[in-house]
């Protein structure tokens, strides 16, 4: 039995002891290899993480998920987690193990972490090796490289402000747009290379050329080639799907999207790009010539403008100077030059390519014939013929052909032109491309929308109330109309060359639209065979003289514009002959007579009598033979006293015009106050009306005004206007005031009864104290202060030495409000506003300002950026 028993113990002894060793042994081995293990854990994690992008890239590209990959992405991230917790307690127990490792001051701890840390390791080994059994193989993205970009002379304040503005949080997208040619894409590839030079947390960084009629597949494989998605299988999949992969690919990623010349609307959604906001705190930058695309992809806009005029020679200089020192082989070409370069109008492409055709031009007669050519026809320049394709595709971009036609027609104005956009749409009605519009507010709301869609597009430039075309669009337009086959519409422009003389008749023949406006012909009389002309601009020029037979040919002509030629007395009785005229303006001229042959011209819609203040006499029945009349334009036309005075016939043919739609008009007397008001056809056309010269004025008969229209007050004595009689409404079509040289009149007061006035301009009245006098107002319950002045834009006001206040204290909202101009009113120290709107632009003289009194130092720093000092 002892023996049984001692051997018994014998092999448990044995076994605890061996038991024993194993675990202080094993122990021993986790507090041992800690070190090493923690090294393998981190590594191992890494390479988890990076097999994980993998599998999920390759997922994208295929679009799918399947239940074990979906169970092992879950367990990636969860390890994850764990994994960094784990090693967040490192060093601490590192720094319990002894100098050897093997043993340690809280043995238990320091087991138990590295058995934690082992087997981590082993789970993330495990999970290593099964991601790489999934059949998924992901791609490498191609790394991004630098772009080769052109000079950006001139643009580099705009390359720290924009790069600043990308910087924001909040700034997911951003659109870039101009005129073509002006340094969107340099500026776009600037940006691009920045992201790359500059040190960042983004995961992609991706540049993609747009083009017209561009295709949402073409740009997903773009992008899937830039993000490592592309392959065989990749192309071939459908629109959607692709959509799909690339969303999947980017949802967590923090990307940079630029995308190059962008035509038209890009859906995002479509080609599966997420949203750029402050959450993911992705970019879009984009270029386009459209703003209306701006609009619609959403974000900030911003305009590239053409350079100023130094930064501009600055840019030609460096490029007529790339071989040699050209400027500096003759006194004279450097100012020769500087003709040139002005020709570029700061248009970087042209001063680029313009600048380098020069620069093999070393005489100063090889500059004065550049000169020449561009003056006389841009296009014959060998490096125009490069500008204008490029810039033709604006033109080719414009939705439909009237629009491209409207483009075409500012063309016959001359050079930097401003276009009054009211005159232009009329001359566009004379020419029938408005001729759907049976009546003048039809027609002017959409010329208002093709000079919006023009001015959108950058090639237009909007000047407050007027219209621009930027030199080399202009030329280009020029190319397009009178050179290039598929476009020609035989324009034949010489527009402000200071001709003397017509040019030669002979080159008539096949014209259809000719401009010969703002030159120094005195005389017509040489005979034109023009059988095909339909426009004809001899405004602005010094005409005294036109021959009888002049007209004879253009029986086809619609538009004829004899304005501003302030010596013609006379008509010739051939002007009969413009049998389809639509559009005759005669405005500025000294004509004392109207030819009983204007009869002829029964299809007449427009007639511009205006400042022809020698003009009074009308043949009976010539008035009621333009049965189609729309417009008249009477406005300080010597004819005011005499249809409206003591010619009963003027008086009735003019109310028989049954489409008369718009009307200027002048009242000087009281009698034609009298029948002006009381006649209900003229006051629903009148949209323009000058009251002037009258000793005494009772305004409140304009409350019976039916349409818009706008007032001009002149040298009037005395206004009457009881305002217990007048309400918010009385004047509500009135949209904009001009009253001038009124000496006695002290304030405007009942202008609160006008709530939808626009423009309100008072000059040279010298007793004029208050605009508004509260003390007039009393108790009159229907002002709505709120209300007034909250739809002005413009406030002119000048030559007032008596005026101290606007509207007392108070302080009105003008919503709208973008331009005062206040000069001679040394008086006015406080301007009723609060707080400065963005584009709100004050002009005066600086010590007026300097006086000014502010609510408080805050305020008037916030509107010292509006102030422009008079010069």
């Amino acid at each position: 039995m002892g023996n049984c028993c001692s051997v018994t113990l014998q092999v448990t002894c044995d076994a605890l002891i061996s038991r024993c060793l194993d675990c202080t042994f094993g122990r021993a081995a986790y507090l041992c290899s800690m070190e090493k293990n923690l090294k393998s854990l981190t590594n191992a994690l890494e390479e988890l993480k990076a097999l994980k992008n993998d599998v999920d890239r390759a997922e994208a590209q295929e679009q799918r998920r399947l239940d074990q990959v979906q169970w092992w992405m879950s367990r990636v991230k969860d390890i994850q987690v764990e994994v960094v917790e784990l090693l967040a307690d490192k060093d601490p127990e590192l720094q319990k193990l002894c100098a050897g490792g093997c043993c340690s001051s809280s043995c238990k701890s320091s087991y138990e972490y590295g058995k934690n840390v082992n087997e981590k390791w082993k789970e993330v080994d495990d999970l290593i090796s099964k991601g790489r059994t999934f059949d998924v193989v992901a791609r490498e993205a191609p790394p991004p490289e630098m772009r080769q970009t052109e000079q950006t002379v001139g643009m580099e304040s705009m390359i720290v402000e924009l790069w600043k503005e990308l910087e924001e949080p909040e700034v997911g997208i951003v659109g870039l747009y101009g005129m073509g040619g002006v340094g969107k894409t340099t500026l776009l590839d600037q940006i691009y290379n920045k992201y790359l030079d500059t040190p960042n947390d983004f995961d992609f960084i991706i540049w993609i050329p747009i083009s017209r009629n561009h295709r949402i597949e073409k740009i997903q494989n773009e992008i899937g080639r830039k993000i490592g998605c592309s392959s065989d299988k990749w192309e071939n999949k459908e629109e959607r799907q692709k959509a799909q992969g690339i969303f999947w690919a980017l949802r967590k990623k923090k990307f940079v999207l630029l995308l190059d010349d962008v035509w038209e609307w890009v859906d995002l959604k479509k080609v599966g790009i997420p949203n750029p906001d402050e959450t993911n705190l992705s970019k879009l930058i984009f270029t386009t010539r459209d703003e209306h695309v701006c609009s619609k992809m959403g974000g900030r806009k911003k305009r590239v403008k053409c350079l100023e005029e130094e930064e501009a020679w600055k840019l030609f200089r460096e490029n007529v100077n790339v071989a040699e020192d050209v400027l500096s082989l003759d006194p004279e070409i450097p100012v020769l030059a500087r003709n040139v370069a002005r020709k570029c109008a700061g248009l970087p492409l042209a001063l680029i390519i313009v600048g380098r055709a020069m620069s093999c031009k070393k005489t100063a007669r090889e500059w004065k014939d550049a000169i020449d050519v561009l003056r006389r026809s841009a296009s014959e320049f060998e490096g125009m013929k490069e500008v204008f394709p490029l810039l033709k595709l604006s033109y080719d971009n414009l939705s439909s052909d009237q629009v491209k036609a409207c483009f075409l027609y500012c063309a016959l104005f001359p050079e930097d032109y401003a276009i009054h956009k009211d005159e232009l749409i009329y001359k566009w009605m004379g020419e029938e491309i408005l001729k759907e519009y049976a009546d003048v507010d039809g027609a002017l709301n959409k010329g208002y929308t093709i000079i919006g869609t023009l001015v959108r597009s950058c090639l237009l430039e909007d000047i407050r109330g007027h219209v621009k075309m930027h030199d080399v669009i202009r030329d280009m337009a020029l190319w397009l109309a009178c050179e290039l086959e598929e476009t020609r519409d035989n324009f034949m422009v010489q527009a402000g060359h200071l001709l003397k003389e017509i040019p030669n008749v002979e080159k008539w023949e096949g014209v259809k639209k000719m401009s010969l406006m703002a030159n120094d012909l005195e005389n017509l009389d040489t005979i034109p065979s023009c059988p095909n002309l339909h426009t004809l601009f001899l405004s602005n020029n010094r005409l005294k003289m036109v021959a009888q037979n002049f007209f004879n040919s253009m029986s086809t002509l619609r538009v004829l514009d004899l304005s501003k030629n302030k010596d013609l007395a006379q008509l010739p009785s051939g002007i009969s002959k413009l049998v389809s005229l639509l559009y005759l303006d005669l405005s500025e001229t000294c004509i004392a007579a109207l030819p009983i042959e204007l009869k002829a011209l029964v299809k007449l819609i427009y007639l511009n009598l205006e400042h022809t203040s020698e003009l009074d006499m009308i043949p009976q029945n010539l008035l009621s033979s333009f049965s189609k009349l729309r417009v008249l334009r009477l406005y300080n036309s010597g004819t005011c006293k005499s249809i409206l005075g003591d010619n009963a016939h003027l008086e009735s043919e003019l109310q028989g015009l049954k489409h008369l739609d718009m009307l200027t008009f002048t009242i000087q007397t009281d009698l034609i106050s009298e029948r002006f008001f009381t006649s209900n056809k003229l006051l629903s056309c009148t949209r323009f009306l000058c009251l002037e010269g009258l000793s005494f004025l009772d305004i409140s008969p304009l409350a019976y005004m039916k349409r818009a229209y706008s007032l001009t007050i002149n040298s009037c004595d005395r206004l009457e206007y009881n305002l217990n009689v007048l309400n918010q409404s009385s004047f509500k079509h009135l949209e904009a005031v001009d009253v001038h040289d009124c000496a006695n009149l002290s304030d405007l007061t009942w202008l609160v009864f006008a709530p939808n006035l626009k423009t309100l301009s008072i000059r040279s009245c010298s007793n004029m104290t208050e605009i508004i006098r509260l003390e007039k107002l009393g108790e009159i319950a229907q002002v709505d202060e709120m209300n007034q002045f909250s739809k002005l834009d413009e406030l002119i006001l000048v030559s007032l030495p008596q005026l101290e206040s606007i509207y007392r204290d108070k302080t009105l909202p003008f919503l709208y409000l973008k331009r005062i101009e206040a000069r001679g009113c040394q008086n006015l120290k406080k301007l009723p506003l609060n707080l400065p709107k963005r584009d709100l632009v004050i002009t005066g003289e600086e010590e007026w300002w300097n006086m000014l009194g502010w609510e408080n130092e805050a305020v008037e720093r916030a509107f010292l950026p509006c102030f422009r000092p008079y010069k």
